[in-house]
């Protein structure tokens, strides 16, 4: 046809007209499923830091377990450090008492950048993690064990002997 000058092969003005439609919301669908990726990291590792906080405080020993929260509060800024990227620093609720310590981390993730559209929602989104970890000494823990064995060890030798004697 005499009105079509576009070459062979060349695709049509639909074309065009269909991607300036499709390529904004593959786009967005993008740029939510990255920002999605960064709230989940952040979840995962506010749990992990959350728990290795609480179990390192409860293996301290000496003068160091007087004052868990001290310690905790201590380590809180290097653990936590600037790994969080699209959320606040983390804040701590610490409950350290004789048998275990308890904490609860919370963090808000903030999107700016998108909230702006009715397909976010209004606000940051808030989430937490929390950790116990019972106060154990690994040490006595492995005397106790060894004893336990030596004892046994004891019966069973002491049984044997009985019972080659008769």
């Amino acid at each position: 046809m005499y009105w079509d000058k576009r070459k062979e092969g060349e695709p049509g003005a639909y074309f065009t007209v269909e991607m300036s439609l499709v390529f904004p919301i593959v786009l967005f669908v993008m740029v939510l499923l990255i920002h999605f990726t960064f709230y989940l990291y952040g979840r995962c590792i506010l749990s992990q830091d959350t728990y290795l906080i609480a179990f390192r405080a409860s293996i301290l020993r000496g003068e160091a377990a007087e004052d868990r929260t001290g310690y905790i509060e201590g380590i809180a800024g290097t653990q936590f450090g600037n790994k969080y990227f699209g959320h606040r620093i983390p804040s701590l609720e610490i409950e350290a008492g004789d048998k275990e310590v308890v904490l609860h981390a919370e963090t808000e993730a903030s999107h700016r950048a998108m909230s702006a559209s009715d397909l976010m929602p209004v606000g940051s989104w808030v989430h937490g993690a929390g950790a116990r970890a019972e106060i154990i000494d690994p040490a006595a823990r492995i005397r106790r064990i060894d004893r336990i064995g030596d004892v046994a060890k004891g019966l069973y030798e002491s049984a044997k002997d009985k019972g080659g004697e008769e």
